[in-house]
C-alpha cells in the first residue's frame, strides 16, 4: 500500500491518461496507478542513474514492463509527446519551480504538485504566471502536506489570503485543512509567548478568522 500522501495524489489523477512522474522514487506511484487501472501508461522520470535503477527493479519485480516506462531525464526535458498529466511531488519549492520554468506548461492537461517547503511561494508563482488552481487537498501523513492541481488555463491573480492558504481549501474548509490550521495556530501561539512579534500576532489573528468565522 502506498502512503496517504501518494494516495491523495493518485486520487487527483483522471483515469485513462498518460502520466509523467518526475522524481519517481522507486516508482511507487506509477505502480499504484497501473495496478489499480487509473492510468494506461506512466513514465517514471529520474535525474540520477542510481534512482533510475531502483525504478527499473521495481518495474521488473512487479511485471509492469511496457506499462511503466523508466526515463533518464532532468525534469521534463525528455518527456514523450503523449504525456497528459505531470506529477512533481516530494521536492522543495525551488526545485519544483526550476522544473516548471524549464518546460512548456501549456503542453500538458494539468500538473499535480506537492512541495515539501514554501507552499505559499509555490502558489504565488502559480498566481504570477496566471495559471489556474483546479483542486487542492491537505493530507496528513506523519506531517501535513498540501497537494495542488493546476493548469495553464488563464486565471486572475489570487489574493494574498488565497496564496497563503489556498483558494480551494478556503472554500471547501474540510476537516483535514482545519486540523492543519489548528496545529499551525497552536505552534504560533507557543512561539508568540516568547517572541511576542507583531507579525506573529497578525498571523494568529488571520488564522483564527479563517477557523472561527465563515465570512472569509
Amino acid at each position: 500500500m502506498i502512503s496517504a500522501r501518494l494516495l491523495q495524489i493518485a486520487m487527483m489523477i483522471e483515469r485513462n491518461k498518460v502520466v509523467f512522474d518526475v522524481g519517481s522514487d522507486h516508482a511507487l506511484l506509477p505502480c499504484f496507478l497501473i495496478e489499480n487501472g487509473i492510468s494506461k501508461k506512466v513514465y517514471a522520470g529520474e535525474i540520477a542513474e542510481g534512482p533510475l535503477q531502483n525504478v527499473k527493479q521495481t518495474i521488473e519485480k512487479r511485471g509492469l514492463e511496457g506499462k511503466i516506462i523508466p526515463v533518464f531525464s532532468d525534469g521534463l526535458a525528455k518527456a514523450a509527446d503523449d504525456v497528459d498529466i505531470v506529477v512533481i511531488a516530494g521536492m522543495g519549492y525551488h526545485t519544483i519551480r526550476h522544473i516548471l520554468e524549464s518546460c512548456d506548461v501549456s503542453r500538458y492537461q494539468y500538473f499535480i504538485v506537492q512541495s515539501n517547503t514554501d507552499v505559499d511561494m509555490l502558489r504565488a508563482y502559480i498566481s504570477e504566471k496566471g495559471y489556474t488552481i483546479e483542486d487542492e487537498k491537505v493530507v496528513y501523513d506523519d506531517f501535513y502536506y498540501q497537494v495542488i492541481r493546476f493548469s495553464a488555463d488563464l486565471h486572475d491573480p489570487y489574493s494574498d489570503l488565497e496564496i497563503k492558504y489556498g483558494p480551494i481549501l478556503l472554500k471547501r474548509r474540510d476537516e483535514v485543512f482545519l486540523a492543519y490550521l489548528k496545529q499551525t495556530l497552536d505552534k504560533l501561539k507557543e512561539i508568540n509567548v516568547i517572541a511576542k512579534k507583531a507579525e506573529i500576532a497578525e498571523k494568529i489573528a488571520e488564522i483564527e478568522k479563517i477557523l472561527y468565522k465563515d465570512n472569509v
